[in-house]
């Protein structure tokens, strides 16, 4: 069967099994296992396949027909031009998130530090807040903080992969509990960013099932959605420097909640903003400056 042939098959099963991006999703996987780019499959529509791919690319359009992602078939996910490492052990990036990382930017491009900015990243999975910033300003001093060891790896792969040997070499990576193992520390932050477990218990069992199938320490955010934020919030005003930014990524409808738990840890200039579909989706804090 050629590629062209091969495409439609594959969108025609997804399209079956109520796959919302069936032609997207089933050209992803055909170029992933042909280790090529879309752009190819389109100009080779007639390129012949071995039965051996044929196989290998039906068991791919099952797992994702069963809810798995594309990104977790794959084990990669595009984030603000990057190509991130992901797995089972933490989220799949999302450009809802994007709007997190230009705001960051933008705050620190705008500051004059006489040092490298001091960055933490709290929850920080796949790394690609972290790793996204340094990035794009390299000289910044990143730390990245997870609960689980297993998304820290990931972290790391992200660094080395993205960050280069020397750059991933100048990242800390840290094993903690929100911000517990920081609070002992006489270190302070200029700026935290964190996409912390936001999304209430009740909600998650009608998720999509490709989100259901994501870590579920990584999703929960307790009966409301904001028992990690109300933790996250007084343990940022510890550790940031005066003038110091909190960016913190949120359901919309829980944004006038944490613009009030930033107002009474003492927190200023609070803003929120639009994600890519116009929700707000992303809240900032300032520490007062002396």
């Amino acid at each position: 069967m050629n590629v062209g042939a091969l495409r439609a098959a594959g969108a025609q099963l997804l399209r079956q099994h109520g796959v919302e991006s069936p032609e997207l999703d089933a050209s992803l996987l055909l170029a992933f296992l042909l280790n090529k780019d879309r752009t190819w499959l389109i100009l080779n529509h007639n390129y012949n396949c071995d039965a051996s791919v044929e196989e290998h690319y039906k068991s791919l359009l099952e797992r994702r027909a069963d809810g798995e992602s594309v990104a977790y078939i794959t084990g990669t996910k595009e984030f603000m031009g990057l190509t991130y490492t992901v797995s089972p052990a933490v989220l799949v990036p999302r450009p809802d998130t994007e709007i997190l990382v230009e705001q960051a930017l933008e705050w620190l491009s705008s500051r004059n530090f006489d040092r490298p900015p001091r960055v933490l990243d709290v929850c920080t999975g796949s790394g690609c807040i972290g790793i996204t910033l340094a990035y794009y300003m390299p000289n910044i001093e990143l730390s990245l903080s997870d609960i689980s060891y297993e998304a820290l790896s990931i972290s790391q792969t992200n660094a080395v992969k993205l960050l280069g040997p020397e750059g991933s070499q100048k990242v800390r990576y840290v094993q903690s509990d929100m911000l517990t193992a920081f609070l002992s520390e006489t270190k302070r932050f200029d700026l935290i960013v964190s996409n912390p477990p936001y999304i209430p218990e009740a909600r998650i069992p009608g998720l999509a099932k490709e989100v259901q199938k994501e870590p579920y320490i990584a999703l929960s955010g307790g009966e409301d959605g904001l028992d990690l934020i109300r933790r996250l919030i007084p343990e940022a005003a510890i550790l940031l420097n005066s003038g110091g930014a909190l960016f913190i990524e949120s359901d919309p409808d829980q944004i006038l909640s944490i613009q009030e738990l930033l107002k009474n840890n003492d927190f200023h200039a609070i803003e929120s903003y639009p994600d890519l579909s116009g929700t707000l989706r992303c809240t900032k804090g300032m520490r007062p400056s002396p």
